[in-house]
């Protein structure tokens, strides 16, 4: 089995791929991982725990065998065919053995996941209804869609959208990404050095603008001129941030907001803040709200498909998507204290729900309906 991905970055997607490969049943499954840009931050990860990752040119070995010389320039010469044809055949070469193909995060020469003799799966992160540009991205490419054997949306929300737009819907499942959820809890023990004079309330994710960062340093500035004092923590990095930091600053919130960069182990700066903020303007259903359920730790979002994480409980509190009632939600959560605490013991209830190896079977049981000898 070869998961498909662009490249390895510190993302909600990434971290998703890396809980479910670690979670499947390695007696059934012997999963790899295709990078189509090798040099991502998170290759190492990957490594770390015993991840094959493969690349275009891993069907070429160092030697100084002449005969195994001459392979690889035929498999260099494969490629290159390959590429010219948009990458289809490139996985009959570089991964021969694969019997079920990921397209997990692919955003350039799709053709390449479709190989001979393979069942093929096609991953949609995001809810196309309400993020632009994803639904381009995915829509252009619809005549490859149907060639897929399983589209798989992480979401209520986004398996709704992604039927109603495109017009698919054999073979399109719903699947949550599941989270090493144990692992979470144990990472989480660990120190760090927040302050904790005043509350905290975390955001964690990459700074680009799809994530609604801007507006969420506007409303933390309207509840501080409030009298509401509170600190925002930042746990991401990305193109936005050197902006967002400029815009603390003029706002004179600079002394109320840490910017705590990339953090490999971001769930201490989760379970020793208040709740948790995810301020997107779209999204699938975020990896990181399952994970602050996991700690026990209620949210603050203005996704409605966060809510799927809640179950049967009552874990947080949903907004409308606009600056103003998340700036309401934000403070309620900050200032009713009888609502926070009924808010925290639903997210500690449902923590003891959200089993990632339960999570992961079912996406198991999908692959075994692909190719049923590996059940």
């Amino acid at each position: 089995m070869v998961f498909v991905v662009h490249h390895l970055v510190c993302g909600g997607v990434d971290q998703a791929l890396f809980d479910l490969i670690c979670l499947l049943d390695k007696d059934c499954f012997a999963p790899c991982v295709f990078v189509q840009n090798p040099g991502g931050t998170w290759e190492g990860k990957f490594r770390e725990a015993g991840i094959e990752l493969l690349y275009d040119y891993s069907c070429r070995k160092p030697t100084r065998n002449p005969v195994v010389k001459v392979q690889n320039l035929a498999n260099r010469l494969k490629v290159s065919k390959a590429y010219r044809q948009g990458g289809e055949g490139l996985l009959d070469i570089c991964c021969p053995d694969a019997d079920i193909v990921v397209a997990y995060d692919v955003w350039e020469n799709e053709p390449l996941v479709f190989k001979k003799g393979a069942r093929t799966v096609r991953y949609v992160h995001g809810d196309i209804g309400t993020f632009e540009s994803y639904r381009e991205d995915i829509l252009k490419t619809r005549d490859s869609l149907v060639r897929y054997d399983r589209i798989v949306c992480v979401s209520d929300a986004a398996w709704h959208s992604f039927c109603s737009l495109s017009g698919l819907n054999q073979g399109v499942v719903m699947l949550h990404n599941p989270i090493n959820s144990d692992h979470v809890r144990k990472l989480a023990e660990k120190p760090t050095d927040l302050p904790d004079d005043l509350p905290m309330i975390c955001s964690v994710g990459r700074l680009a603008p799809e994530k609604g960062l801007e507006r969420l340093l506007l409303v933390q500035k309207k509840i501080l001129d409030q009298g509401v004092d509170h600190r925002l923590v930042i746990v991401g990095d990305g193109p936005d941030r050197s902006f967002l930091e400029r815009l603390a600053w003029a706002l004179g919130t600079e002394d109320r907001v840490i910017f705590a960069g990339y953090q490999e182990n971001p769930y201490p700066y989760m379970k020793k803040s208040r709740f948790l903020v995810n301020s997107s303007f779209t999204e699938g259903l975020p990896v990181i709200a399952m994970e602050a359920i996991s700690l026990g730790v209620p949210i603050v979002a203005t996704i409605p498909s966060v809510r799927e994480a809640f179950g049967e409980e009552n874990c947080g509190l949903i907004t409308e998507n606009d600056q103003q009632s998340l700036m309401e939600g934000i403070c309620r959560m900050l200032t009713d204290e009888d609502y926070y605490e009924t808010m925290k013991s639903g997210a500690k209830k449902q923590s003891k729900v959200l089993d990632g190896r339960a999570m992961a079977r079912k996406v198991e049981q999908m692959f075994f309906q692909l190719v049923p000898e590996k059940g």
